[in-house]
């Protein structure tokens, strides 16, 4: 294949994070998708539902539920295949690596909705290593997969939710029937995303962010591809998670446990083996296999206002850091240039971002 990268061979040891081969959107179907995520941020700036007057905010996770700066440390447990750039050591000092971090948790849809709306949740982590590599982690809740195979796919269904926003149910059938017909999605293929986006968000219910596993997509360290999430710290305090009534109860759980300890999550990563099991080009497939513990994600401190509007300000990539493999090409491609449309917004430069991240 033209697009069509391969590192390593198949029969290649366990942990090595080798034999993966890759296929990237063509240039077009890159430029296809940047044209489209800036139809859809205007279509929601339009949209008398989403409060915006015409200015073009994120395409994707609009609502911060809470922003916070905090500490991740990285354990010397980091496999051998990843112990390096973000992951790695510095001189000869056994201490675990620790940056300072901006956190960014926020609710899934391109509008403003209540917490108690079914949605996708996430939470983007930024910070800069020694060199001063900008460095982003983003994950969501969808239990280790996306809803879509692919990121032309995911910016279809994109599409049918947008039209949901801007028309109520009627616009949600509506396009979803005219695409489906029209060919841009697949009758057995539409009915899987959205049976993959039914079973995360409507059956799902999100007691607190702090209870919930946030994977991230394929990504690529030297030759190693992996995928990195956020797990439940079995050490973070009770909250409010049995009241989930109030439109930000999950801002409130999160404040409510903030106040008698702090937050943490575990940082785990899980290595590529095999196309099977783990395929880099597929989003919607599980990934199985073993994963590792390498750091600890901590927020110790509630939050000041001038905190949250700073973290609000910032955009996060899941190409920084990183290299992009399988739907990340298009996800770096799609944030920047959702970040770059929604500049007038105060969108903070990434020096900007750093001393804001390295003066707390």
């Amino acid at each position: 294949m033209a697009n069509e990268t391969r590192v390593g061979a198949a029969g290649q040891q366990a942990g090595s994070g080798t034999g993966w081969e890759d296929h990237p959107d063509t240039p077009d179907t890159l430029a296809t998708l940047v044209g489209k995520i800036r139809a859809q941020q205007e279509s929601i700036a339009s949209s008398s539902r989403t409060g915006l007057s015409g200015r073009i905010d994120r395409g994707q996770h609009q609502k911060q539920v809470i922003g916070a700066f905090g500490t991740l440390r990285i354990f010397d447990t980091v496999p051998p295949a990843l112990a390096s750039g973000p992951f790695g050591k510095r001189g000869a000092s056994d201490a675990p690596l620790l940056y300072r971090v901006a956190c960014r948790f926020s609710n899934g849809q391109p509008c403003p909705f209540a917490d108690t709306e079914a949605d996708v949740r996430g939470v983007a982590v930024k910070f800069f290593t020694p060199e001063g590599a900008e460095t982003d982690l983003l994950v969501t809740n969808e239990g280790g997969r996306s809803h879509a195979r692919d990121a032309k796919s995911f910016m279809e269904i994109a599409d049918v939710l947008v039209s949901q926003i801007e028309g109520g149910l009627a616009g949600l059938v509506g396009k979803a029937t005219a695409d489906v017909f029209g060919g841009k999605l697949g009758p057995v293929e539409a009915a899987r995303s959205f049976g993959i986006l039914f079973e995360a968000t409507k059956l799902h219910t999100v007691t607190s962010l702090t209870t919930e596993t946030f994977w991230g997509s394929v990504v690529k360290l030297n030759d190693a591809a992996f995928k990195y999430a956020l797990q439940p710290h079995p050490d973070t305090v009770p909250g409010t998670d049995d009241d989930r009534h109030g439109e930000q109860y999950l801002r409130d759980d999160l404040l409510d446990r903030l106040s008698k300890g702090a937050l943490k999550w575990h940082l785990v990563v899980q290595l590529f083996t095999d196309e099977k099991h783990t395929p880099v080009n597929d989003a919607s497939i599980v990934w199985e296999g073993p994963t590792f513990v390498i750091g600890e994600l901590e927020i110790s401190s509630t939050p000041s206002a001038e905190d949250e509007a700073a973290i609000n300000r910032m955009a996060f990539n899941p190409g920084n850091g990183f290299e992009p493999l399988g739907i990340t090409h298009a996800r770096k491609a799609v944030y920047a240039a959702s970040a770059a449309n929604r500049r007038d917004r105060g969108l903070l430069s990434s020096a900007e971002a750093r001393a804001q991240i390295e003066r707390t």
